[in-house]
């Protein structure tokens, strides 16, 4: 091979590398997307393999097994034969009887179509106009039905589609998606009173926890925000991810704790408001202190350290000390985690999540000092679930209704689940 030769294929092959380099590092940064601290089980795609520890199948020793209790029954039927089918003799008195219960549905019911005839009267002593009614204000469906088909596409999270098909196969009624919308409008308007009581709420709760996730809106990335305590959820829908979400919803004055993740529109909050104390979400901070340690092998032992530390704050919140402890332990954790983050500064991979960790160092352990706080924000995801199903089905809203219905019909079912109530009894009783 000539010289010239080896040189073109020299060049040929620094080309090639260059392109195989850039077509790495574009494969890593989507890869990045998918595979990171802060992604959710339902979208990792190379999900992390658990050892399975082979035991004895079935319940352990000692279970208490669990057996549904049988209600009463509401009605009895009698099987009795007075002749043989096989010969047709008289059978006379059987030799033994056994009772069974048996639960059962209702076959699908026709719709009831009512005919009401109201009469109006005028009240002479006060010049009221009154009437004996109970209906709904508009439109010629009952309150049944416009609660059921609320929950069946909120709760049951069925697109509009399996929303008619469902009523149409429990009923036998046949409705255009046209009209299931108009519903769930006619639902939204008789639930924002209920709704706007609700954000009176959270704005006056003492812990709120926050969180927010991504939602299309006709093609245009909108938020989900939600904003949750022990009792109550409120859902709000909006085009931005800036502090002035929080603002809108909880106030200038408001006086809580908001357990929240490191997104900056909390810290700009707190800085506008003075009165506003933040914790910190740990659960984020130990999946993002635990993905650099699995890559980087030199660095478990800072993993390992800041899980103690973890501890100790958990252990902090089930004593039952006087607030001068309270405060002094608080000072020793925030020594040591000052310590930790001192360590850490010559390990440049852990860069990124120390600086993070930094930013926030003020915020992570306001729940020494308030136990009732808890020390991660794994309350407002649980919350948030339901609406992450219900984009992946829907998977984007279409306008400024569908905005408004599901913040409005969301916030009060999930406030309704939280309390224990039936929220087809209470959305009913609402209408």
């Amino acid at each position: 091979m000539s010289a010239n030769e080896k040189d073109e294929l020299i060049e040929k092959l620094r080309k090639e590398n260059e392109r195989l380099k850039k077509e790495n590092e574009k494969l890593k940064r989507i890869l990045f997307i998918f595979i990171n601290p802060h992604t959710p089980p339902s979208k990792q795609i190379f999900p992390k393999k658990t050892i399975q520890i082979a035991r004895k199948l079935g319940a352990p020793r000692g279970h208490r097994g669990a057996t549904r209790i049988l209600p009463e029954p509401t009605e009895t039927e009698e099987h009795f034969m007075e002749r043989c089918p096989h010969c047709n003799d008289i059978l006379g008195k059987p030799f033994e009887v056994e009772e069974r219960i048996i639960e059962e549905i209702p076959e699908p019911q026709p719709i009831r179509v009512i005919k009401h005839i109201i009469a109006h009267y005028h009240c002479k002593n006060c010049g009221e106009i009154i009437a004996p009614i109970d209906l709904p204000q508009d439109g010629n469906f009952g309150k049944n039905l416009l609660a059921q088909t609320a929950i069946i596409r909120y709760e049951d999270r069925l697109p509009i589609r399996k929303t008619a098909n469902t009523l149409n196969r429990q009923y036998g009624l046949a409705l255009a998606h046209t009209t299931i919308l108009n519903i769930i409008q006619r639902v939204v308007q008789k639930l924002r009173a209920k709704y706007q009581e609700l954000a009176l709420k959270i704005k006056n709760a003492f812990n709120v926890c926050i969180d927010e996730t991504g939602i299309k809106v006709f093609g245009k990335q909108f938020w989900i925000w939600i904003f949750t305590t022990a009792t109550d959820t409120f859902f709000v829908i909006r085009k931005s991810r800036h502090c002035k979400i929080v603002d809108e919803v909880l106030g200038e004055n408001f006086k809580g704790i908001i357990n929240c993740d490191g997104w900056q529109a909390y810290k700009t909050y707190k800085t506008k408001n003075k009165k506003v104390l933040i914790q910190r979400c740990w659960a984020h901070a130990l999946r993002e202190v635990g993905a650099v340690a699995e890559k980087y092998s030199e660095t478990k032992a800072l993993h390992e350290w800041f899980k103690n530390i973890f501890n100790k704050v958990c252990n902090a919140r089930e004593k039952k000390v006087s607030m001068q402890s309270r405060i002094r332990i608080k000072k020793n954790l925030e020594a040591e985690l000052q310590k930790w983050l001192a360590t850490c500064k010559p390990y440049k991979e852990m860069k990124t999540v120390r600086t993070k960790i930094e930013n926030g160092f003020n915020d992570w352990f306001t729940c020494v000092i308030h136990p009732e706080i808890e020390p991660t924000n794994n309350h407002a995801e649980r919350m948030l679930r339901e609406q992450v199903v219900l984009r992946k089905i829907s998977g984007c809203l279409r306008n400024e209704k569908g905005i408004t219905a599901n913040e409005t019909i969301m916030s009060l079912i999930t406030t309704w689940r939280q309390n224990g109530l039936n929220p087809f009894t209470e959305l009913r009783a609402a209408l």
